[in-house]
């Protein structure tokens, strides 16, 4: 969130020309957003969506509130979060497309505003006595994945006004509910991976596919009495069941074996029908092939391994003795084939993991070299002016960024930014916007407040859901040192003078959120020994283990106790304190400092 405006004392403010279009940021949307841009960080979907209700309730009264998704087959609408409905209601109830006013706001997948919902015959009566009903689909990606609901007692409550609101919430949590869902849905499966490496303690033990076939033959060999013992795996690429595996019941291995085509021999044969084949004089049947000559196979057992309808391979038992198998044996084999199945498919799956995560890894410190080449390394010379930076991702790659661009005549811009999100694409987004900033500053030197303007319109017009930039740009000019700056949504900056810690209050929309907005362009005059810093939120909302953020009096407090370091010193100490504060808890946000210094000179 935001800080809250205080008034400056010694900052001179220029409002735009007069017949100008004005833009103020709308403080209760920025607060919605911040609170959308929060569920990244949550540890779960359901405090962020707590956290987003209390936010809603602070600027548009309810008496319930319910966030709805659909289930895994897209059938039914279930309450993920649920405020003011009677007990049961938010467990028990579920909606199907059409079916209420929140079911039929999903079906059109347009918002219901009802300004009286006894006289509309698609109202479900859940019992919490509410007059109006503002019913908002969250659409992600063209499709629609729950509905946003507010209810209240008063008949005609909910506005047009209201209406717009949400629907403009709505597309920011549809996508924030669509990308947690997706890290849900990750990490689902590596704790379903987990779990099904538990079962079998013998099966699942490990996830190397050869050693775990050399443990389920020392498996098998203790429930059937086998005297060879085959895995043939399916190589679809070649369309061939490859012997991955072969020993005797003494456990000696037994080397000669071809690859077979389906329908070729028992095995091929159980692989094409996907269905047990047990025989009990191979002699007699014309299928059988005879794999290992001088190896006197008289009865053989072949178990598909199949895997959601997926021929995996073949699991083969012979013996040197007739109707050595039974149907016991048969039907003990067939139920482990079935977790065998499992237990091949995920070992696959993590070599697979493996090798992809190998690459991930490679191309992130691929990435991360290229970024942090896009980003300055050191402060640049200016007269009269010290410059320092601090830097901190809170993943591998950061969405936040600074830069310095020079505006000739001794004249330099600062830029300070944060991406909505974080991790690869906060990254990449972040460093588009900078190649934009650059390019509009080398062809037109624009001043701060257009700065703004001209990069909000270009990133609104790339349409990425989901993604908005806060960023304050700064131009300073060392011959009347006169700082100009403009804010679109980043914390208040900090101006430090005379031992005091004073809030300049820049404040904007966020870019590539609004279309059409302008900037206020504040102006400070540097006297010797001023300082002003700039951070992201991820410093002024790094909480203590008590859920307690830094906060601007802190970063403030923290400021006028540096005040007599060099700049480069004042933006590490600063991020020092962060993590005083922050104590034995990861960061959740990127966290960067700006900080400009006013010298003698």
């Amino acid at each position: 969130m935001l800080p809250a405006m205080e008034p400056p004392e010694p900052v001179a403010s220029t409002a735009p020309e007069p017949g100008a279009p004005r833009s103020p940021a709308p403080p209760h949307l920025l607060e919605l957003l911040a609170a959308i841009r929060e569920l990244h960080a949550a540890p779960d979907l359901e405090r962020g969506l707590a956290r987003l209700a209390e936010r809603i309730r602070e600027h548009l009264s309810y008496r319930t509130f319910g966030v709805l998704l659909l289930d895994e087959r897209g059938r039914e609408l279930r309450f993920a979060h649920a405020l003011g409905y009677p007990p049961g209601v938010a467990e028990q109830w579920r909606f199907g497309f059409g079916q209420g006013i929140i079911g039929s706001a999903a079906a059109g997948g347009r918002p219901l505003r009802v300004d009286d919902v006894s006289a509309d015959p698609r109202y479900l009566n859940a019992g919490e006595r509410i007059r109006s009903e503002l019913a908002v689909p969250l659409l992600a990606k063209g499709r629609t994945i729950g509905v946003l609901t507010l209810g209240h007692e008063e008949r005609g409550y909910f506005t047009a006004a209201h209406e717009q609101l949400l629907e403009l919430l709505a597309d920011h949590l549809a996508t924030a509910i669509d990308n947690a869902q997706l890290h849900e849905n990750a990490r689902e499966q590596a704790r379903t991976l987990t779990l099904l490496h538990e079962v079998s303690r013998e099966l699942s033990s490990i996830l190397d596919r050869r050693e775990l076939l050399e443990r389920v033959a020392v498996a098998i060999r203790r429930l059937i009495d086998y005297d060879l013992f085959t895995v043939l795996l399916w190589d679809e690429h070649r369309q061939l069941l490859e012997p991955w595996l072969s020993v005797g019941h003494d456990g000696a291995p037994r080397r000669g074996m071809e690859p077979m085509t389906l329908g070729t021999g028992l095995s091929g044969t159980a692989a094409l029908l996907r269905q047990p084949v047990r025989v009990p004089n191979v002699r007699l049947d014309p299928r059988f092939v005879d794999s290992f000559p001088g190896f006197a196979v008289r009865s053989e057992l072949v178990v598909p391994l199949v895997h959601k309808d997926r021929l995996l391979g073949v699991l083969d038992l012979e013996s040197l003795a007739y109707d050595a198998f039974s149907s016991h044996h048969e039907q003990l084999l067939s139920t482990l084939s079935g977790s065998l199945a499992v237990a091949l498919e995920n070992a696959r799956h993590y070599e697979q993991l493996r090798v992809e995560e190998g690459r991930y890894r490679s191309d992130l410190a691929t990435a991360r070299q290229i970024q942090r080449q896009l980003l300055p390394k050191t402060s640049p010379l200016v007269a009269g002016l010290q410059i320092g930076f601090a830097f901190e991702p809170a993943r591998d790659l950061g969405g936040d960024f600074y830069d310095f661009l020079s505006y000739g005549d001794g004249r330099l811009g600062f830029a300070i930014g944060d991406v909505a999100g974080k991790a690869t694409a906060a990254a990449l987004y972040g460093s588009f916007a900078v190649g934009l900033l650059r390019e509009h500053v080398a062809q037109q030197r624009p001043e701060p407040a257009v700065v703004l303007a001209q990069l909000n319109q270009r990133l609104r017009s790339l349409g990425v859901d989901g993604r908005f930039l806060a960023m304050a740009f700064a131009l300073y000019e060392p011959r009347s040192h006169r700082l100009r700056l403009a804010s679109s949504g980043l914390p208040f900056p900090h101006l430090v003078r005379e031992g005091r810690a004073i809030t300049i209050p820049a404040a904007g929309v966020p870019l590539g959120l609004l279309a059409d907005r302008t900037y206020d362009e504040h102006v400070l005059h540097l006297a010797p020994g001023d300082i002003v810093a700039f951070t992201t939120d991820g410093v002024d909302e790094c909480v203590d283990a008590a859920d307690r953020e830094l906060g601007r009096e802190r970063v403030g407090a923290a400021l006028l106790a540096l005040a007599s370091e060099p700049a480069h010193e004042i933006a590490q100490g600063v991020l020092t304190a962060c993590r005083r504060h922050g104590g034995e808890r990861e960061p959740t946000d990127d966290r960067t400092v700006l900080v400009l210094r006013r010298t003698s000179g």
